[in-house]
């Protein structure tokens, strides 16, 4: 998208949202939000070159169609976001409201006895465009893609992610990518002795981390 083309963008946002979506990945007021948090980044006035406005650079972000354009484009929202990141990711205190919430919502969905259940952990793949040149058969995952192993773990209620691990190639089994994410480090320390996540058959089953029952061999 081009600096000309952001009359067609702000038109999308108001009047056709979806094709907004469509071309930037994300709704309007989504983009906004992002567009507030980043706007005042010191990474898009510190050339001497003129920049793109930072609406487009952004919405060229997840998506572009000039090589140069999208290698400026990407590392300058980059920088902007990641230096946001310890403002948005942060694993709730046990005292929190959110940690209020979500034991009222486990408890509404389940029983009493499991509203310590506070969190939810799960692992995703994000595909990629192709094979990596670099140990490119490590990537190729269990349902035949080429991909990185992304662990997520959330509060079940609002969806809020509270930790995440990322990068490890697609082959790397969940309890193994599971490891390297802060949740498993420091259990002890996030979730005390009487809290734990929920997670399914592929993590192990330990006093913090609750699994389904696994079927026992020889069916018995």
């Amino acid at each position: 998208m081009k600096a000309s083309q952001l009359h067609l963008l702000e038109h999308f946002a108001d009047h056709h949202p979806h094709l907004f979506c469509q071309r930037v990945r994300v709704n309007p007021d989504i983009f906004d939000d992002i567009l507030d948090q980043i706007s005042d980044h010191p990474i898009f006035n510190q050339s001497h070159n003129r920049q793109l406005p930072i609406a487009i650079q952004l919405a060229n972000f997840p998506q572009s169609c000039c090589v140069g354009s999208v290698i400026n484009c990407t590392n300058h929202v980059m920088v902007a976001i990641l230096d946001q990141h310890d403002t948005f990711m942060q694993f709730p205190v046990l005292d929190s409201e959110d940690v209020k919430i979500a034991h009222a919502y486990t408890q509404e969905h389940s029983c009493p006895e499991w509203r310590n259940g506070i969190l939810a952990a799960n692992g995703s793949a994000f595909h990629l465009h192709a094979k990596p040149t670099l140990h490119g058969e490590t990537f190729y995952d269990r349902k035949s893609n080429y991909s990185l192993n992304c662990q997520l773990v959330i509060l079940p209620h609002n969806l809020l992610i509270a930790d995440y691990g990322l990068g490890l190639p697609g082959s790397v089994h969940d309890a193994y990518a599971f490891q390297h994410t802060r949740t498993s480090r420091e259990h002890a320390e996030l979730l005390g002795d009487q809290h734990w996540i929920w997670a399914d058959r592929a993590y192990p089953s330990e006093p913090w981390c609750v699994v389904p029952f696994k079927k026992p061999r020889g069916d018995s």
